[in-house]
C-alpha cells in the first residue's frame, strides 16, 4: 500500500512536470514567433485552453502530499523554505502576467506585461529546477539550504530550464499558424541536443558520486529523456504532434529522482490508515475527473489556431 501512494504521488508530479512545461515553455518564447503584437498574441492564444487545467494538477499533487505524507511536509518545507516561498512567488507573479497583459490595449502595457511574463516564466523553470536539485542532494530535515547553491543543483536548473524551453517550442510548432513556427522549430533544432547533453552530464555525474538519487530508476528515466530529446530534433518538422509527446517525456523525468531521494523518508512519515482510506475515496472520484477534462481539452484544443480560435486571455 505504501508503494501505491507513493507512485501516485510521483505519477501526479511528472505529469503537473509534463503538461505544465508546455505553458511555461512557451512563457519563456513569447517572442520566437515573431516580434509583433500577432505573433506575442498567438503565442498567449495557444496556451490559454489548457493554462488553468495544467495548474490543477500541481494543486492536486501538494493536496495529496500533505494528506499521505503529513510529518514529511514539515522537514521539507523547513530544510528548503527559501526555494519554495520563490516558486511560489514566481508562479503568483507569471499568472497575474498572463491575466494582466490583455486587460488594455496601450502598446507600452503590453510591452511591460511581455517582459513579465517572459522574465517569470524562465525563473519559475529555473527556480523548479533549483528545487529539484536540492531535495535530492539534500536529506529532508537537514539545515535550511542557503545560497550559493551548489553545482548539481545549478546543473539541475539549467537542465530543467532548458528542457521546459524545447518543450514549450515543439508545443508551439503544433498550435501556431503555419507562419509562425520558424521560430520555435529553430528552438527545437538547437536546443534539443544541448538538453539532451545536459541531461546525460546528471546520469554520468549521478553514477560517479553514487548518490541516494541516482537508482535504476532514475537512470532508466534520464536515458529515456536523452533519446527521446534527440528523435524530437528528426521528427518535429516531419510529425510535429509526436515531438511534443517525446518532449514531455524528458520533462516529467525530475519526479523520478526526487521520488527516490524522498522515499526513506516518506516510508516513516505515511498517514494513518482510516485517514488514507478517506482520501483514496476521495480521489478515486476526483483524479478520473481531472483526468477526463484534461484528455477532452487537449482533444479538443491541440491542432494549429486560426481565425475561429477562442481567446481566453
Amino acid at each position: 500500500m505504501n508503494t501505491f501512494w507513493f507512485c501516485l504521488l510521483g505519477a501526479l508530479f511528472g505529469v503537473y512536470l509534463m503538461l505544465d512545461g508546455t505553458v511555461i515553455g512557451a512563457g519563456m518564447l513569447l517572442r520566437a514567433g515573431g516580434s509583433g503584437e500577432r505573433a506575442r498574441r498567438a503565442t498567449v492564444t495557444a496556451f490559454g485552453p489548457f493554462f488553468l487545467g495544467n495548474e490543477v494538477w500541481l494543486v492536486v499533487t501538494v493536496a495529496t502530499f500533505l494528506a499521505v505524507l503529513p510529518r514529511l511536509e514539515g522537514a521539507l518545507f523547513r530544510t528548503h523554505y527559501p526555494l519554495i516561498a520563490a516558486v511560489l512567488v514566481i508562479w503568483m507573479i507569471r499568472d497575474a502576467a498572463v491575466w494582466f497583459r490583455s486587460r488594455l490595449e496601450r502598446p507600452g502595457w503590453r510591452r511591460g506585461w511581455d517582459r513579465v511574463l517572459t522574465g517569470a516564466s524562465t525563473a519559475f523553470a529555473a527556480a523548479l529546477g533549483l528545487l529539484v536539485g536540492n531535495v535530492v542532494t539534500t536529506p529532508p530535515g537537514s539545515e535550511p539550504v542557503r545560497m550559493p547553491f551548489g553545482w548539481h543543483p545549478l546543473l539541475w536548473a539549467l537542465t530543467v530550464t532548458v528542457v521546459f524551453l524545447v518543450h514549450g517550442a515543439a508545443f508551439l510548432v503544433v498550435r501556431l499558424p503555419a507562419d509562425l513556427i520558424g521560430g520555435p522549430l529553430r528552438v527545437v533544432r538547437r536546443l534539443a541536443p544541448a538538453a539532451a547533453a545536459s541531461y546525460a552530464v546528471l546520469l554520468g555525474a549521478g553514477l560517479l558520486t553514487g548518490s541516494p538519487s541516482q537508482g535504476t530508476g532514475a537512470v532508466a528515466a534520464e536515458a529515456t529523456a536523452v533519446v527521446a530529446l534527440v528523435a524530437s530534433v528528426r521528427i518535429v518538422a516531419a510529425r510535429p504532434r509526436i515531438a511534443p509527446a517525446l518532449t514531455a517525456l524528458a520533462a516529467a523525468v525530475p519526479a523520478v529522482p526526487v521520488g527516490l531521494r524522498l522515499e526513506p523518508a516518506a516510508a516513516r512519515s505515511l498517514a494513518a490508515g482510516p485517514a488514507l482510506d478517506a482520501l483514496a475515496a476521495f480521489l478515486v472520484v476526483v483524479i478520473p475527473l481531472v483526468t477526463a477534462v484534461q484528455a477532452w481539452t487537449w482533444w479538443a484544443f491541440l491542432r494549429r489556431i486560426d481565425a475561429r480560435t477562442p481567446v481566453f486571455f
